[in-house]
């Protein structure tokens, strides 16, 4: 069987699996083993699977595989506190995934995984819609994410706490394959990760947040808002233009509604953009009353001419939030030194591979 047409475990929910191993003649309880052996202990070629029989390994290796993405590059912080992938597909295409330690203490960890190559919302400040919108991933390229960033050797691989889907593309616009790596990502048999410790981000994609919270599953949707006013919200994010600010709050209300969990919502604090004293007390009356969050992001300086407001201007941001009744967090950034925002690592890489090839 040609290695393209293997079927990759990591894009198996566990039931599925199942039934694909007792087709084959064999126990339900070997698809468990095989299981562990991948999203337990890291070991993804069938040979070093020692407690499951040769001849089994063997046509297993055959029809199956776990290699989804390559490590093609990997970046630690000075601080040690982030470490930044670059990671091949099959087809040649990169993506990035980041993880994110807790404390000093390197234990517990969160993995940022990307759903897309490249992103359709171009939003004005990011810098993965420099690339443009190149295909969605597979449930196996996303969990295949988590894999490699929790058996890397930084750090221990039961630290893993928590999953967002906050790195390159938007999660929403690949719905199938982002719930099924959920529903992956939270078996008991794979990375066991709490429902309730994984979000899912969008930038507005209003029907899916709605169908979103019919799933069953209480993880916590974190919505991209970035602006007050529609006026604003169409420049910095063009999706906008199809979802407005009211579709968007009117999905907000009925996801906390339904599920009975918080929603986070994320704004990114731009210089002289969306940060003025005016703006917070817009996003407070807008948010009012609604079971929410608020993180504030201080922008990443990026190729785009954006860059973070002062610190006393974010503070003074937070306070008016507050003073109304909105919860709200000033989120610190990570990992700078290595370009830990999206889309930084691929540009430098895709640089790379373009001066090799001139070479």
């Amino acid at each position: 069987m040609n290695e393209e047409k293997k079927i990759d475990i990591c894009g198996l929910e566990l039931s599925e699996f199942e039934r694909l191993i007792e087709e084959m003649g064999e126990k339900a309880f070997r698809a468990r083993q095989v299981y562990g052996w991948i999203f337990n202990a890291g070991v993804r070629d069938f040979a070093g699977m020692t407690d499951i029989p040769s001849q089994l390994r063997t046509t297993l290796a055959g029809r199956f595989s776990a290699e989804t993405c390559r490590m093609e590059r990997k970046s630690v912080s000075g601080d040690k506190m982030a470490v930044k992938y670059a990671l091949s597909l099959a087809d040649g295409n990169v993506i990035e995934t980041v993880k994110i330690y807790d404390s000093e203490k390197l234990d517990k960890y969160t993995v940022c995984v990307s759903t897309q190559v490249g992103c359709p919302v171009n939003c004005a400040f990011c810098q993965t819609a420099r690339m443009g919108f190149i295909r969605n991933l597979s449930a196996a390229e996303i969990t295949g994410q988590v894999l490699a960033a929790a058996f890397d050797g930084e750090g221990a691989a039961e630290g893993l706490s928590n999953v967002v889907y906050m790195g390159m593309g938007e999660p929403l616009l690949n719905y199938d394959s982002v719930v099924k790596s959920v529903r992956i990502i939270n078996c008991p048999k794979a990375f066991n990760v709490s429902m309730r410790k994984i979000t899912v981000s969008t930038a507005g994609v209003a029907p899916m947040m709605k169908k979103l919270m019919n799933e069953n599953m209480p993880i916590t949707l974190a919505l991209s808002l970035h602006a007050p006013t529609d006026a604003l919200r169409d420049k910095l994010v063009p999706l906008n233009r199809k979802h407005n600010i009211k579709c968007l709050i009117d999905a907000v209300k009925a996801y906390a509604r339904t599920t009975g969990r918080r929603v986070t919502i994320e704004y990114v604090l731009i210089d002289n953009v969306n940060d003025k004293k005016s703006d917070a007390v817009k996003l407070a009356e807008l948010l009012k009353n609604i079971l929410c969050h608020v993180n504030l992001i201080p922008m990443n300086k990026t190729e785009g001419g954006y860059s973070a407001p002062s610190k006393t201007r974010v503070a003074e941001f937070k306070n008016i939030l507050m003073s109304s009744g909105v919860n709200a967090t000033v989120r610190s950034s990570r990992g700078q030194d290595i370009n830990a925002a999206c889309g930084m690592l691929y540009k430098q890489l895709k640089k790379t591979r373009a001066d090799e090839e001139i070479k």
